[in-house]
Parts: C-alpha cells; sequence; structure tokens
C-alpha cells in the first residue's frame, strides 16, 4: 500500500490527534498511520499495553485529557465514546480544527480498496473477521484488516498488506456501520443490543437493513439464514445476496456437524458438496463463523482447499473463549461475552468440550444500561454454570443509573430456583472468595467485555502459587 494512494483520500492531512487512541477500533487505525509516516498524537484516559505499543511504534500518548494536548493538528478524531463536552473536543472546536468521528474517519480509509469485506452483526464480528482474514492468508491474498481484537497469530487488530482486499468490523454501535462502505457485507445475526441508541428491536433491523443495502450493485450480502431476525430482512434487501446456515432453505448448507477434538462439518452450495472442513474451536457458532469465511472465500474465487486450511489452523483472537491458564487438572478460560446470547453460546460450547466437569463462572456485566435491559437473559444464561459469581457493573463510557447493579440479576437467578450463585462486589474481592471453592478438574471461567480477565490471572497465581 503506498502512502500517495493513501493521499488521494486524505489530501494534505499529516498531522492528527487522536482522542480515545487506546480504545481497540481507534488504536488499529492509528498503527497503520504511524507506520504510513502520518505525525500521530493521542490521549487516552488510562495506559495500557495498546497505549505502550503505540507509543513505541511513534505517537506522542498523553495520558488524560486536557485541552493543551491539542497542538496544531490538520484534523482531531475521536471515538464514538467522546462527548462534545470533552476538553479536547472543546479546544478543536474553539481553535476551528476540522473534528472527524472514527467511523467517518475509517470510511475515508476504507475508500482506498476495491474489495471490502465488512462483517456486520450483534455478535461474533470480531471472530468472524479474524477467520475470513486467515481464510484468505492461506489463500496468499492476504488482506489489509482493521478488526476489534488482537489476532493471536498476527498479534495485531490492524494492518496495510493487499492493495485489494481490506476486512473490517462494521459495529453497529452508534450507527457507525452507516459510515462504512463495504461490497461485500456479511451479517451474521441481528438481536436487540446498544438500547441506549436504538429504540427498540425494530430500529436496530431498520438500520442493518441500510447497511445491506448500502453495498454497490455488483457486490453482495453474505447472511446467516440460521438467525430468524437477520433472515427477517431479506425480502426487503435490494441487492444481491447469499445465505448460509444448517438450515436446509440456506444457499450454502452446513451438514454432518460433529465436535470430538474441534469441530466437523460439511459446506454445501445448491445441493452441491463443496467440501468437508474442520476447526479446532467447538460450538455452532464458530461453525457459522467458519462457514461464513468459507462463503466469502467462495464468492471470491479463491481457492477453497487453502482456504480450509487457513480456517483449521486459526488460533483464535485474544478474550474470545481464550484457555488462559491451567494448572494440573484445573483450567482457567476467559471471554468477551457480554450479551445473554453470547454467554449462553460460550457455556454452551464449554459443556460440549468438557462435559463432566464442574464450571465456576464469573461475570463482570458491561454497562448500566445492558445490565437493565438484559438482566433476565443475563441470569437464564449464567445458570448453564454450576457456580456463579457476580462482579460489579463495568461502566465503560457510561454513568451509573440509580438502582442498577450486578445484584438485580442475583435476585432474578435467585427466583428461578438457582441457589449458587453469589454477589462478590468489587474485583479485589474474587480471589479470597473462589479460591476455596476450587476442586479439582473445575474450570473457572471469566466473562464479560471490561477487566474481568484480571481476575483469572489473580486467581491462577493464587490458586498456584505462582
Amino acid at each position: 500500500m503506498k502512502v500517495n494512494r493513501i493521499t488521494t483520500v486524505f489530501g494534505s492531512i499529516r498531522n492528527i490527534h487522536m482522542i480515545g487512541i487506546g480504545g481497540i477500533g481507534m488504536s488499529g487505525i492509528a498503527d497503520v498511520l504511524i507506520r504510513l509516516g502520518f505525525i500521530v498524537t493521542g490521549s487516552d484516559a488510562t495506559e495500557t499495553s495498546i497505549t505502550e505499543h503505540l507509543r513505541r511504534l511513534g505517537a506522542k500518548i498523553y495520558i488524560g485529557h486536557h485541552r493543551e494536548h491539542v497542538k496544531s493538528p490538520d484534523v482531531v478524531v475521536y471515538s464514538s465514546a467522546i462527548k462534545d463536552d470533552n476538553p479536547e473536543f472543546r479546544q478543536a472546536r474553539h481553535l476551528g480544527i476540522k473534528l472527524i468521528r472514527r467511523a467517518e474517519f475509517l470510511g475515508m480509509l476504507l475508500s482506498v480498496w476495491p474489495i471490502r469485506i465488512g462483517v456486520a452483526g450483534t455478535h461474533g464480528k470480531t471472530s468472524t473477521s479474524s477467520i475470513i482474514a486467515s481464510a484468505m492468508d492461506a489463500c496468499g491474498s492476504h488482506p489489509s484488516m482493521f478488526i476489534g481484537g488482537i489476532i493471536k497469530d498476527l498479534k495485531t487488530n490492524a494492518r496495510m498488506d493487499s492493495k485489494t482486499y481490506v476486512i473490517f468490523e462494521a459495529d453497529e454501535y452508534d450507527r457507525t456501520f452507516l459510515a462504512l462502505p463495504p461490497t461485500l457485507a456479511i451479517i451474521t445475526n441481528v438481536d436487540a443490543d446498544h438500547l441506549d441508541i436504538y429504540k427498540d428491536l425494530q430500529d436496530m433491523k431498520d438500520t442493518f437493513l441500510a447497511y445491506a443495502n448500502s453495498i454497490p450493485e455488483n457486490g453482495s450480502v453474505i447472511l446467516c439464514y440460521d438467525d430468524a431476525e437477520a433472515r427477517s430482512l431479506l425480502p426487503l434487501i435490494d441487492r444481491p445476496y447469499v445465505t448460509y446456515g444448517t438450515n436446509a432453505d440456506s444457499d450454502f448448507m452446513i451438514t454432518d456437524i460433529s465436535y470430538e477434538n474441534g469441530s466437523h462439518f460439511t459446506l454445501n452450495y445448491k445441493n452441491d458438496k463443496i467440501g468437508s472442513y474442520t476447526i479446532t474451536q467447538v460450538g455452532l457458532h464458530n461453525v457459522l463463523n467458519s462457514t461464513a469465511a468459507l462463503v466469502t472465500a467462495y464468492l471470491l474465487h479463491l481457492n477453497m482447499s487453502d482456504a480450509a486450511k487457513g480456517i483449521k489452523s486459526f488460533a483464535g483472537v485474544e478474550r474470545r473463549f481464550e484457555l488462559r491458564h491451567q494448572y494440573k487438572d484445573v483450567l482457567f478460560y476467559d471471554d468477551y461475552a457480554h450479551h445473554p446470547t453470547e454467554i449462553k453460546a460460550t457455556l454452551t460450547a464449554l459443556r460440549i468440550m468438557h462435559p463432566d466437569r464442574r464450571v465456576i463462572a464469573i461475570f463482570q456485566p458491561h454497562l448500566f444500561t445492558r445490565t437493565r435491559d438484559f438482566a433476565e437473559g443475563f441470569a437464564t444464561s449464567l445458570q448453564a454454570a454450576d457456580l456463579i459469581y457476580l462482579l460489579d457493573i463495568y461502566p465503560a463510557r457510561e454513568k451509573p443509573i440509580w438502582g442498577i447493579n450486578s445484584k438485580i440479576i442475583l435476585k432474578l437467578i435467585k427466583e428461578q430456583g438457582f441457589e449458587n450463585a453469589f454477589y462478590a462486589g468489587e474485583m479485589k474481592n474474587i480471589t479470597k472468595l473462589v479460591l476455596p471453592e476450587i476442586k479439582e478438574n473445575d474450570i473457572i471461567i471469566t466473562i464479560g467485555a471490561g477487566d474481568v480477565w484480571q481476575v483469572s490471572d489473580a486467581i491462577y497465581e493464587a490458586y498456584s502459587g505462582s
């Protein structure tokens, strides 16, 4: 990828300040821009491994937000989490510096590539994007990418490589994906979420439909037919589309699924067998995500035998059903699941892999609004574990809502007749609560989109004595 190709999009822009640079989406853009020779500064609330990485690449990073951090950049880019009362946002506006939301900025950048593979869906975007990248790498296509998680094999979530292909997460939060221009628009599922942004599920479906219909006439929508809400969009999509799933009416139909040392399945197109495939991950959601990658490869006329090698060798994404530690016979997993549907899928996969083990789940709810809207769903889905501990809510971008806390989930769990659930409160309390309960062959899984992964490390260290 040549800098002069980027110049056609960004013109005289060379000096960029990024508010919220440590976020997974912003950091990927910053990484690529620095490598292309742009001058990048940025700020974030806390120091993390991501900000340290960007600093090593050459970015000037400020911890905390202050108007003095905005010197004289050509533009200021801000994430959706940044509000207009942010001092750097206000300073840029005061100085007359152009402000660009991250989604619009990424949309400008993506327009450089002729084939843009956007992965949308309430669940599974990061995993599906990463598997597509692995499949295409194995085919020799080496797509550029901007995704929402660190791919283990690549140790990054963004790269500039192919001049033809780019893969990106089309995030529905704040209707971000409407600013992104896909040519292949993948929809893994549609579920109610972000109800602080969307009025209801129908509003969300309408926005996914707008995303699907944003592709060019020579593009294609790739939609999971197994998901009822996604499937309901089909009569309203006025662009070419194909479907995939286990349903017999799918264009690309999955059959013969089995789980033993991974997942095994056959993929057929219009009743003709394409091939039989194996992945190391377990669970129907992983089979569906891998199938989306295979369908993408098929539509791009890539070698399907090579694509098969790519999905089989895929090592996963950090914080996506990740085995972080093992001490003797005790396993310590961590997962980013933060919606009832995701928790159900994660715990179901864990039961398939380890049917005879006891599961201790430590859940950190993410956002006050999400806890308010899905408390009953959380209560139900968590009961797939044997023992449940609830941490305080990770607020992220939100201010507290009176009366909304983890105890409302606990109350619902108890009302549903499940007794082995406990409120743990702050993270500092959890190790001393869980440690005495661990038995041989147990699985401890931390669940949530916040910083709950630190709990997995702390309990492992205490239990193993390391």
